[in-house]
């Protein structure tokens, strides 16, 4: 519709030219007085009716440029209410871990997730702060919410951070009513596993399990998530305990590499 449009007002002033042609060839022909007044009144309201074309076509040449305007001005808005949306999102997320700054009593290394690592046998994210920064192996990394792994390795500018969900991740972990310790590990689901608490030992749905401390890695009661299933099989020692984590891997932006005497004083490999 636009494509005909468009060349019927480029090929306008061709066709008045012809027309015109045309009366004037008809008119040429004509000698009585009743029939001129005749052809001119025709004439005229052809002339009429092709100016209201005219007209018409104008208006839709302005309309059509008009539609285009308003749409790209929707979309002009619509892309500064994603990007005004993205700002106020980021502002709450980064007060809260500003929140957890303050109140952190070990010196906080602030870090973006640019990627995932490229092992196969880790599952690890990577950071833009490294070396340089202060990064070394075996630092906590955590976030307002909780755990989230420790230091791979680094590099001057990059760090990898094994996360929890990861076969080759265990941590100490304290139940926080009953006090108990167990281990922390994953076996390829979308929950953690709490090793080890024996039958005798009382666990609800709802308990947050916690860093235990008895680690040269990770400081003690850094949440690491809630209790969301509890098993106990009479044939077993140990109850099955699945744990929801407090992390969301999947959403990460920003971490914090937690700075403690233990991975000041750490070289090299360590236990959990």
């Amino acid at each position: 519709m636009k494509n005909r449009v468009r060349n019927l007002i480029q090929r306008k002033t061709y066709l008045l030219f012809a027309w015109y042609v045309f009366l004037s060839f008809i008119l040429m022909n004509f000698n009585d007085a009743f029939t001129l007044r005749g052809m001119r009144i025709v004439i005229l309201q052809l002339v009429a009716a092709v100016h209201s074309v005219e007209v018409q076509l104008d208006y839709l040449k302005s309309l059509s440029a008009e539609n285009k305007k308003l749409r790209k001005k929707i979309l002009d808005l619509s892309i500064t209410k994603q990007r005004l949306q993205e700002v106020l999102i980021e502002n709450v997320r980064l007060r809260r871990m500003l929140q957890y700054k303050r109140e952190s009593k070990y010196r906080l290394i602030v870090g973006n997730v640019i990627g995932f690592g490229q092992e196969r046998t880790v599952r690890s994210l990577i950071l833009n702060v490294g070396t340089k920064d202060g990064i070394k192996k075996n630092m906590p990394v955590v976030t307002d919410a909780g755990l989230v792994g420790k230091i791979l390795y680094s590099a001057s500018h990059q760090s990898a951070v094994q996360i929890l969900m990861d076969r080759n991740a265990m941590v100490s972990a304290r139940l926080q009513m009953s006090r108990q310790v167990g281990v922390i590990g994953w076996s390829g689901n979308f929950w953690l596993d709490l090793n080890y608490i024996p039958k005798d030992v009382p666990v609800e749905p709802g308990e947050q399990v916690l860093t235990s401390g008895l680690s040269q890695i990770y400081p003690p009661g850094i949440k690491i998530g809630v209790v969301g299933e509890v098993k106990a099989d009479e044939y077993e020692l140990f109850q099955q305990i699945r744990v929801k984590n407090a992390v969301d891997f999947n959403n990460l932006e920003e971490v914090f590499v937690m700075v403690t005497p233990d991975s000041v004083r750490t070289r090299g490999v360590v236990s959990e």
